[in-house]
């Protein structure tokens, strides 16, 4: 009975002496909104009985000529498709074996740099294949370090999409990945979520530590959308990573780890906190479900090189949440600001479950992001992409 009681009490103090972070925005409702985004232009990609909306990963490319090319990925073709972005017209695919000397088990992402030089992401080996426009391969690259049986708790893994996407800098290729569950504090000054790709060389190399003061400190964040991290390359040449519990961007020189921050945050959200259990227990499924949906949380970062401005993705969060309510109930805020992080306003699109912020972009129209009605039976047939302007209030 004494060890029963003991083991209560000590499950009570563990539970008790949870840090929780509280990660406080300044100046919640102090910004003044000057502009808005209005829909301005769709485009309905007419897909074949092979693809689906909602493709995993997207990339926008020049064609010899110039022109746009919308390329995404068919995860059941094992293929990179191509489309002819001003006509829509198909253009063709990349088709890729699942075995043998040419085998890419399962693509999740891919830099196009031209026809003979494509970069895929296959993620069961964690490796990116240099391959070509036929599909053969001609070199792969471990991102497993040393290939130690537990890598995975030393060396970032991937979940890539079109706003966490492979960024080319000089003769770099840098990959964006995350630690998929709570930072120990043990870790944090160590770990590091980025792996550079030199293109010459394929030597790699780890960059980029998460921020002590929103990760540190064994806060239970419980990886997934918490610790994920969206990067952009700034016009100087920067990278800048949007963490998705921070009202701030953090901006570093590609090459280095020294963070400068810039507050980027929205006016209509509050405090982030971290999850209110336990570390030393495995968080419930249901506790997890009903924080995600309640908590405020950053995504994409994208920077418009044509009109001067970033794009800031703020997934909004349900405040009456419950263990039922999914995720993808919570709506889609577009946060603009000048290329000095400036506030110029906020634009609320509607429930995730209809904006795929994953697929969202910047072309000279403006920015894309795409739509998908679950409603309507008929959308299974396209990929419908909306455009978005800008428009002073």
């Amino acid at each position: 009975m004494r060890f029963l009681c003991f083991c209560v009490l000590l499950s009570l103090v563990l539970f008790s002496c949870t840090p929780i972070a509280n990660i406080k925005n300044e100046k919640a409702g102090q910004l003044t909104a000057t502009h808005q985004l209005v829909e301005s232009s769709e485009k309905k990609v007419l897909l074949d009985n092979e693809s689906a909306p909602k493709p995993p990963y997207m990339q926008m490319i020049k064609s010899a000529d110039g022109g746009q090319v919308l390329t995404f990925l068919n995860p059941y073709k094992n293929a990179i498709y191509f489309y002819d972005y001003e006509n829509i017209a198909y253009v063709g695919r990349i088709e890729y074996e699942k075995e043998g000397p040419n085998g890419i088990l399962s693509p999740t992402g891919y830099y196009v740099q031209n026809m003979d030089s494509i970069y895929v992401y296959n993620m069961p080996m964690t490796e990116v294949v240099l391959t070509d426009s036929t599909g053969i391969v001609k070199q792969r690259i471990s991102l497993r370090g040393d290939e130690r049986k537990d890598w995975y708790s030393y060396f970032p893994q991937y979940i890539l999409s079109t706003s966490i996407n492979f960024i080319k800098i000089k003769d770099k290729l840098l990959l964006t990945g995350l630690l998929a569950r709570s930072i120990p504090s043990q870790m944090i000054d160590d770990f590091r979520f980025t792996a550079c790709i030199d293109m010459k060389t394929t030597e790699v190399e780890y960059m980029y530590t998460y921020p002590k003061e929103l990760y540190g400190y064994d806060y239970n964040w419980e990886g997934g959308l918490a610790t994920s991290v969206f990067p952009e390359l700034s016009p100087s040449g920067e990278i800048i990573h949007s963490f998705a519990v921070s009202h701030n961007l953090y901006i570093t020189p590609w090459n280095s780890n020294d963070y400068k921050i810039v507050y980027a945050g929205g006016n209509n959200v509050s405090t982030i906190r971290s999850i209110n259990w336990g570390e030393f227990m495995t968080t419930p499924l249901e506790v997890m479900q009903t924080y995600y949906a309640t908590e405020d949380m950053y995504a994409a970062i994208h920077y418009d090189l044509y009109r001067k401005v970033y794009y800031r993705i703020l997934l909004q969060g349900i405040p009456d949440a419950t263990v039922v309510t999914d995720k993808e109930e919570k709506p889609v805020v577009v946060i603009i600001m000048d290329e000095q992080f400036n506030y110029m306003g906020e634009t609320v699109l509607g429930p995730w479950q209809e904006w795929n912020w994953q697929n969202s972009f910047v072309t000279p129209e403006g920015l894309v992001m795409e739509y998908f009605n679950p409603d309507l039976d008929s959308e299974e047939e396209y990929l419908t992409l909306k455009t978005f302007a800008i428009e002073k209030m």
